[in-house]
């Protein structure tokens, strides 16, 4: 029996794949994205997260923390995040819901028992289950049991993924996966490098061994103002989705300032404070763009 680490699962997903979805988010990503807007998905570990909003000042938290995480006073509730060794108690204490700890541990069958209570709608709207992260292919041994299992089931399975991980290893899921929800970000080496963490030399490695080798996908791209809006970009996206016949479609990702507020929660600050949410106008001349280039695969979201 696998076990993996899971942060959320989201039922009635309508983004991740075709049809009505639930999306099983796994905790942990190679990458660094400067514009993650899951901020509490990098890290393996589990994670504190604090809800300012809820607090009622209780102080049950600072009564059952052994590590003096929690300090409430006249001024507020301080948080010193670098004590927290992810017990979970403050969790369990708080009154209003002004804690929680990302990230729990999850056998692949309760994972897929929770998956299945809604086969019924998968099967009426052509949707599945989809695994996303994070990175998942981080829990690689754990992921492969998790979607071994799916397919026994006869669900339709997606993986969202950001193509960084060993080229053997998506030999060996592939076999288990319908489509692949394969990220996009950069094009340019050196600012991928700069913006991620890494390079997207293995990552353009994965892309064009999963196609050569059949694996369906949608490239999904995300469009983030003053980093990758280019035209060179977007050229490069309309050129991948013409070479490879298997990207049967292409997702923009539009930029959303959510990850702010999340990222101010776990303790951490966010790269991208002063870039703002893409305005409905700025989505549409993107879009317009991109398919003057010739990309017909592009579909909205």
């Amino acid at each position: 029996m696998s076990e993996l680490t899971v942060f959320d699962i989201q039922k009635f997903a309508l983004h991740d794949g075709p049809g009505i979805r639930t999306t099983v988010f796994l905790k942990g990503c190679p990458l660094n994205c400067v514009w993650c807007h899951n901020p509490e998905s990098k890290k393996r570990a589990l994670q504190l997260a604090f809800f300012k909003k809820n607090c009622i000042s209780c102080k049950n938290c600072q009564m059952v923390c052994k590590e003096g995480v929690h300090a409430v006073t006249q001024s507020g509730h301080h948080i010193d995040y670098s004590r927290c060794m992810q017990c979970g108690e403050c969790e369990k204490a708080c009154l209003s819901h002004g804690l929680k700890m990302y990230g729990k541990k999850m056998e692949s069958q309760k994972i897929l028992e929770t998956v299945l209570k809604d086969k019924d709608f998968f099967i009426r709207s052509g949707g599945g289950i989809t695994v996303s992260g994070g990175e998942p292919m981080l829990q690689f041994e754990g992921l492969l049991g998790l979607l071994k299992e799916a397919k026994k089931e006869g669900l339709h399975v997606c993986l969202d993924t950001c193509g960084y991980a060993d080229t053997a290893e998506y030999s060996r899921i592939a076999p288990y996966v319908d489509l692949f929800l394969f990220d996009y970000k950069l094009t340019d080496k050196e600012k991928h490098k700069s913006y991620t963490g890494v390079d997207n030399a293995l990552i353009l490695k994965n892309l064009d061994y999963l196609c050569r080798n059949k694996s369906m996908m949608y490239l999904r791209c995300p469009v983030i103002p003053g980093i990758n809006d280019d035209e060179a970009h977007f050229q490069r996206i309309t050129e991948l989705s013409q070479k490879y016949e298997n990207i049967v479609q292409v997702n923009l990702m539009m930029y959303h300032d959510m990850a702010k507020g999340k990222s101010e929660q776990i303790g951490e600050e966010y790269a991208l404070k002063d870039v703002k949410t893409m305005t409905e106008e700025e989505k549409k001349k993107i879009y317009e763009r991109v398919r003057s280039f010739g990309c017909f695969k592009l579909r909205e979201s």
